[in-house]
């Protein structure tokens, strides 16, 4: 951990003493009580744009009701060209509105971790309402999460998305494994670039760490994010895994990003 980011703690913890932050909804940071669900207020929780209509079937983003299938416009284009994309199935909680970026934004970039654990719940609960607690905790051999490089590590003073799936795989009782992964090099933003753009920037990204390569053979593996955009990270991991023997690798994330071509 940088000075910076141990100092930025420290001071984050002596205002948790003063104002703890279960009485700020993490969305709007009205004052609330640490009654509420997810700790969001009562506008925020309805402002969410909840996953609970439509979903593609395989990445789960919210369907409009321009599409008139089972899978999104992205996954339906990829579908069409016959580029398969190498994970199986994906999940995602909540659309990617204005409420979802406000929680994601203070969690990554104003140094609130404790709302790690706080989407972990969301995650789990979001899980819940397709299947039972016991057949959740069956479905997985191990769950990790999108790693960051290195020196982002350093700079942010944690990985948001292992916060994420250490928060998730407690209540579902599942192996949590942080260091499966590897990223081996920085990326640049996928906005603004095209589908081949996209999986350019990011081929080669990933390693599997290499003491866990034997438990990766026959595993099913789920992937943690806070945000599903282009597909193109998931997939990237996803092909690294499987090409190193794993039998199934889903995702799941809090949100995710509107219909567009992966």
């Amino acid at each position: 951990m940088s000075k910076e980011s141990w100092l930025k703690r420290i001071g984050n913890e002596m205002l948790d003493l003063v104002y703890p932050p279960g009485l700020y909804c993490i969305c709007c940071g009205k004052i609330t009580d640490d009654s509420r669900t997810y700790r969001l207020c009562n506008d925020c929780m309805r402002s969410m744009n909840w996953n609970t209509g439509r979903r593609c079937k395989k990445c789960g983003r919210p369907l409009v009701d321009t599409d008139p299938g089972e899978m999104c416009f992205g996954c339906s284009q990829r579908d069409a060209s016959g580029h398969q994309p190498s994970f199986d199935k994906g999940h995602a909680c909540a659309g990617y509105g204005a409420c979802a970026q406000s929680v994601i934004f203070a969690l990554k970039y104003g140094g609130r971790s404790d709302i790690g654990d706080t989407l972990g719940e969301i995650l789990y609960d979001f899980m819940l309402s397709g299947y039972e607690a016991d057949e959740l905790a069956g479905m997985y051999d191990v769950v990790t999460p999108v790693p960051v490089h290195a020196d982002k590590l350093k700079k942010r003073g944690f990985n948001h998305a292992e916060l994420i799936g250490r928060g998730f795989a407690k209540r579902a009782c599942l192996c949590f494994d942080p260091g499966l992964l590897i990223r081996t090099r920085g990326t640049v933003p996928m906005k603004g670039l095209g589908p081949e753009e996209r999986r350019a920037n990011i081929r080669g990204a990933f390693e599997i760490r290499n003491s866990r390569h034997p438990k990766i053979k026959g595993s099913r593996i789920l992937l943690i994010d806070d945000i599903f955009t282009t597909g193109s990270t998931v997939d990237e991991i996803a092909s690294v895994l499987k090409c190193h023997g794993a039998a199934r690798v889903d995702f799941l994330a809090f949100a995710a990003a509107g219909n567009m071509v992966i």
